[in-house]
């Protein structure tokens, strides 16, 4: 058998709140399918995140249906993380719904305690709310598929469970040709920084069992070991996966020949352009710089646009989502750095759908406040200050400067605690009050100075307090 693979395609996404990227998202899907028709693939696998919220609008719904109405291969799915709530289990999911009118076969396991179970279903006579496994026979092979829903933080503990149930499954049917799991989880040797929530380790037991993983969840496309592949989402959500060019797309999988070729989707082009506001005293020279940083820019941006797996159906250019990164030190008072204004200038420059500005820029004096900091410690991912960073400097420059030098890290520490007593845990003026005195007396026994006297150790609380 030839088999599509593809997953997290997040029908309903709106980002930005554009009705255009929702399109976008039910395009790369549709060009998926006819993809798969022009391959001549016997099945489609769809491991999770087929809709972006289990709330969805019912125009999308009724958009599904239609695709999946004209689709001839069975196309099987087992649940992602947006398709349903684990907390929160409704009676009836769009899936089960797609299920019960034949259009999917849905598949997940069913866990009670420490066990883990499969049921049979049937493509031609689909169980009412999905089963566990299901076999197709082509050819003279037999390829049967297990599906096992998003389980969060319980995944790796249910792994081993998960394969005591297809072994159950094996003693009672027969082992097949080929076995596949649909699922939905990352592994952390692949994406250590994508949420991945599973051990490579914990992969052994099933590479001993089937022949070939079929994952989704992680929208950046990898493979893990011998059997595992997770295609990566069909379109780019955001803006980071807008930098992951090649790692969107889909998989044939060839059960005889036990190849699997990865295959890049038709998308929405992303663009990322880096500006140095450093050293710019007025906002028309930064402006102006500006914009002739966007007309060099156009011919890169266009290099993106021309790209077959970026333009639209009929060959045409689409317009590209642009990432505005601005970086440096800023001298600019942060009134007079006007953001939006520059977004609107790039996005009619570059003829672009949308312009998501990223202000990483750092401001003179908190440059100077954190010092010698490590970037990475100084600023979160986002570009932001790490406030917990720049509090600590704060506490400590204090402590430094003042007269209880001599124990400047313990008093910036407690200076620390006493801004979680008042700001998290809510204690009174009277309960800050004994925590000080009780630390006064621990750092400063005979006061803050060699001379220190009762009324002045008494001075050091209130300006500890006060600091």
């Amino acid at each position: 058998m030839r088999i599509a693979h593809a997953a997290d395609i997040h029908l309903g996404h709106r980002q930005y709140g554009l009705k255009q990227r929702e399109t976008d998202v039910r395009l790369s899907f549709q060009h998926f399918l006819s993809q798969a028709h022009e391959r001549e693939t016997d099945a489609i696998l769809i491991p999770g995140d087929l809709f972006d919220s289990r709330d969805i609008r019912p125009q999308t719904l009724q958009q599904t249906e239609a695709l999946l109405e004209d689709i001839e291969q069975p196309v099987v799915v087992s649940p992602g993380n947006h398709d349903e709530n684990m907390s929160h289990r409704r009676d009836l999911t769009w899936l089960e719904y797609l299920n019960n009118k034949g259009l999917i076969t849905l598949l997940s396991a069913e866990f009670s305690g420490n066990r883990a179970t499969f049921a049979p279903t049937d493509t031609t006579e689909p169980r009412q709310g999905g089963g566990g496994y299901v076999d197709f026979e082509h050819d003279d092979e037999l390829v049967r598929c297990f599906g096992l829903q998003y389980r969060g933080a319980y995944i790796e503990r249910d792994l081993p469970n998960v394969a005591e149930g297809i072994r159950a499954v094996y003693q009672s049917e027969g082992e097949p040709d080929t076995t596949i799991l649909l699922a939905h989880f990352g592994v952390d040797d692949a994406v250590p920084d994508l949420g991945a929530n599973v051990a490579r380790a914990a992969l052994t037991d099933l590479e001993d069992l089937v022949d070939y993983i079929a994952l989704g969840h992680i929208h950046k496309q990898f493979e893990s070991g011998t059997v595992a592949r997770n295609p990566g989402s069909l379109e780019a959500l955001d803006i980071q996966e807008g930098r992951w060019d090649d790692s969107h797309g889909y998989y044939v999988y060839d059960t005889v020949a036990d190849t699997a070729e990865h295959h890049l989707s038709k998308r929405r082009p992303y663009h990322t352009l880096n500006f140095d506001v450093s050293g710019y005293r007025t906002f028309e020279d930064l402006r102006a710089d500006f914009e002739t940083e966007l007309e060099n820019a156009r011919s890169d941006v266009e290099d993106v646009c021309q790209r077959d797996i970026h333009r639209d159906g009929e060959g045409n250019r689409r317009e590209p989502i642009i990432n505005v990164r601005f970086e440096g030190t800023l001298l600019l008072d942060h009134t007079t750095f006007d953001v939006e204004t520059l977004t609107d200038i790039a996005e009619d420059e570059l003829d672009a759908l949308y312009v998501q500005p990223t202000n990483h820029t750092e401001r003179k004096a908190v440059q100077e406040l954190l010092g010698d900091l490590d970037r990475d410690e100084a600023f979160n991912p986002d570009g932001t200050v790490n406030t917990d960073a720049l509090q600590e400097r704060v506490f400590t420059t204090i402590a430094g400067e003042s007269r209880y030098s001599a124990e400047a890290e313990e008093v910036a520490e407690t200076l620390d605690n006493v801004e979680g007593l008042v700001n998290e845990d809510g204690e009174s003026v009277a309960e800050v009050a004994d925590y000080l005195r009780e630390r006064r007396r621990e750092l400063f026994p005979e006061g803050p100075g060699e001379t220190a006297d009762a009324e002045s150790t008494d001075n050091a609380t209130n300006e500890v307090s006060s600091e």
